[in-house]
């Protein structure tokens, strides 16, 4: 493999690193041609990294690099083949299977505070949700999920399987009870698009406003969309009418309801988002939703029925 001599001024940009990295490590590690790999979006520290995710086959645990980390170390003087030579070497001499596993796992009372809940599209997952306790949000799956910080196997979230719960001998009320309860330790973040500037957009006064909401947390926050009661609160607050849009497993839309706005203009928004190949790992909904700040609830912006979460079967 070749390695780049590259002086300061001569540094590939962001998007040129990323680029050279990700087909060096996938077409030139051979090391990595049985691991599972991923990249997605992920929301940090209040920005937007760059994941790669490794999971090496038959474990539960999925490492998290970023990008963002790496080129840092590029423009150090690293070179993008010992960035990735560290990051084969990390996966590739770890120890990830359930045995390593087992102390962390084995006992409630080591993960119960670490329990979060995860929003998932039910139709993309529906394979793999026959083996996890979940419950149904409208067409996307409520699970659970352990998330590690542990700098001796790293970053990343486990989701909790029908076998994790037989291990601790606790049933799913109480995993969800538990892990909805840790999730009040996370701020929920709404950021006003209208802050930001956006070429030639419409005036303010004409424009809807459009909030991103989320957790203020190191993992995908669209489960905050679970928290109805605080919607309705903000919805009231502002006076005003919301309709919802499920972009992806990190975060959620509030577009304020306004003259002009019609349903094939809100599901075609959410449809080309979906369609977005570079945004597949992450779509969590194909539905539209309304809240509505009189009637105290959420419906789906089509049949006007009410959202709720159900237990699959209800």
């Amino acid at each position: 493999m070749k390695t780049e001599n590259r002086t300061v001024m001569d540094k590939l940009s962001f998007n040129d690193f990323m680029k050279a990295f990700h087909a060096q490590y996938k077409y030139g590690m051979p090391d990595l041609k049985d691991f599972m790999i991923t990249e997605q979006i992920v929301h940090k520290n209040n920005r937007n990294l760059h994941g790669i995710i490794i999971r090496k086959p038959g474990t539960r645990i999925a490492p998290v690099f970023y990008y963002e980390d790496f080129y840092d170390a590029y423009k150090k003087g690293a070179t993008i083949e010992e960035c990735i030579m560290k990051m084969t070497a990390f996966v590739v001499e770890r120890d990830f299977t359930n045995e390593c596993l087992g102390e962390v796992f084995s006992s409630w009372e080591n993960v119960k505070d670490q329990l979060i809940i995860k929003l998932i599209n039910f139709r993309k997952n529906k394979e793999q949700l026959v083996s996890v306790p979940h419950k149904i949000f409208g067409d996307m799956a409520v699970v659970v999920q352990i998330y590690l910080d542990d700098p001796s196997i790293g970053k990343g979230a486990v989701m909790v399987d029908h076998a994790l719960l037989d291990i601790w001998e606790k049933d799913k009320d109480e995993l969800f009870d538990t892990a909805f309860e840790n999730m009040k330790q996370y701020r929920i973040k709404l950021i006003n698009l209208l802050d930001f500037d956006i070429e030639e957009r419409i005036s303010e006064k004409e424009a809807p406003e459009i909030y991103v909401v989320s957790y203020d947390a190191p993992f995908p926050g669209s489960s905050a969309f679970l928290q109805t009661k605080y919607l309705q609160s903000f919805a009231k607050m502002k006076d005003s009418d919301y309709y919802v849009l499920p972009v992806s497993v990190h975060e959620v839309l509030l577009i304020q309801k306004k003259e002009g706005i019609v349903d094939d203009m809100l599901l075609g928004m959410l449809h080309g988002i979906n369609s977005d190949k570079n945004l597949a790992d992450n779509m969590l909904s194909e539905e539209v939703f309304y809240l509505d700040r009189k009637s105290e609830n959420i419906k789906y912006l089509l049949g006007d029925k009410e959202l709720l979460i159900q237990d699959p079967g209800t």
